[in-house]
């Protein structure tokens, strides 16, 4: 077994200029879909401060 450290360093790949990542039609709707989730959960969590600051009074 060889330590890290000690073994052969390896040509890095050049990343300058990767160019666009090809996304598919399923993938697009997952991330539109999480893009979505995390929408409604940051506004429930904002209902919940201002409800918990009482602006709205008792509902």
């Amino acid at each position: 077994m060889i330590h890290p450290l000690d073994d052969v360093v390896e040509q890095k790949v050049e990343t300058k200029h990767p160019g666009p990542i090809r996304m598919t039609p399923a993938v697009r709707l997952s991330l539109l879909a999480l893009r979505g989730y995390l929408m409604v959960m940051m506004l429930l969590a904002l209902y919940h401060m201002l409800d918990l600051a009482g602006p709205f009074g008792k509902l």
